[in-house]
């Protein structure tokens, strides 16, 4: 008989390692499942949170398109509502609306009513006053948040004296993300034909726009026109800059009888309100910059 042939170190290994191999090829076909799983339903779970999410929205536009009509129809129907339903009609639309659709001329119309109105109160026109008065300090938030901004204080006897106050505003806006540096310097002028500016509460304001390169003004200005009231909300009440150079508002923040608060607010295009759609060379642009920024 042949002699048995001697195992080697080699054989002895593969010996050895074979039960280990298929150990090992076991427990990583358990992990492959065990993370696939994993992964699949952690891919279920965000489709569906997606799924949930795009419901919600779906859900709260339809409630806010039919609340907004019914809304709405109250002030283009010819039937008399008192002044007090106008309010709260005004109150729900700003409230939920303020960034998509520009309430200012109703909000000026029924001011205008609280005051012509015999049987309007001091209160009524107050509430009115709250109301602009909070959605402007909102917007402020928001906008200031992106961008840059400046209050100055306008006393009515010294502009009934003066009639204009030059440079009430003046502050140099520093470069920011989608932004370009900039100094902005605000006139404020008493309107000619302005008999009560206490009850007005409406002034005239010339803004002078300069770019801004190394803490030096340059020579070319652009020059801009407001006519500022307490029912002007800077989303909506807005000039857009010279293209990338954002946009820029000045709004009513503050009223009493001494005088107003106007604060000056220097902000990028993305935070403009939905009724202000990108230009079509502007989404091209942010298309072409995406890669190069990832």
């Amino acid at each position: 008989m042949p002699e048995p042939k001697q195992r080697d170190r080699w054989d002895k290994l593969q010996v050895l390692l074979d039960p280990v191999g298929k150990i090992m090829t076991a427990v990583l076909v358990v992990l492959l499942g065990y993370y696939g799983n994993k992964a699949l339903q952690q891919d279920q779970q965000r489709r569906a949170y997606v799924e949930l999410l795009s419901r919600r929205e779906e859900a709260d536009g339809n409630l806010r398109k039919d609340m907004f009509g019914k809304v709405i129809d109250t002030f283009v129907t010819p039937h008399q509502a008192d002044l007090d339903s106008r309010i709260l009609d005004l109150e729900l639309l700003a409230y939920n609306f303020h960034e998509s659709i520009d309430l200012g001329p109703l909000l000026k119309q029924v001011y205008v009513q609280a005051w012509t109105d015999q049987k309007a109160t001091t209160k009524q026109r107050k509430r009115l006053q709250n109301l602009a008065q909070e959605i402007v300090n909102r917007e402020l938030v928001a906008l200031t948040e992106a961008g840059c901004a400046q209050t100055g204080q306008v006393r009515f006897d010294q502009l009934e004296k003066d009639s204009v106050e030059a440079g009430f505003i003046q502050v140099d806006c520093q470069e920011k993300q989608d932004l370009p540096a900039k100094r902005l310097s605000a006139d404020v002028m008493i309107k000619p034909d302005a008999a009560d500016l206490r009850k007005q509460t409406e002034v005239d304001v010339v803004l002078h726009v300069k770019p801004l390169q190394g803490g030096k003004s340059q020579e070319e200005e652009d020059e801009f026109q407001f006519t500022v009231s307490p029912f002007d909300f800077p989303m909506m009440d807005n000039v857009r800059l010279r293209p990338g150079g954002g946009r820029v508002s000045i709004a009513m923040t503050r009223v009493d009888d001494g005088g107003v608060t106007l604060a000056l607010v220097y902000f990028p295009d993305s935070r403009t309100s939905l009724r202000d759609k990108p230009f079509y060379d502007e989404v091209l642009k942010a298309l072409e910059r995406t890669p190069a920024s990832r």
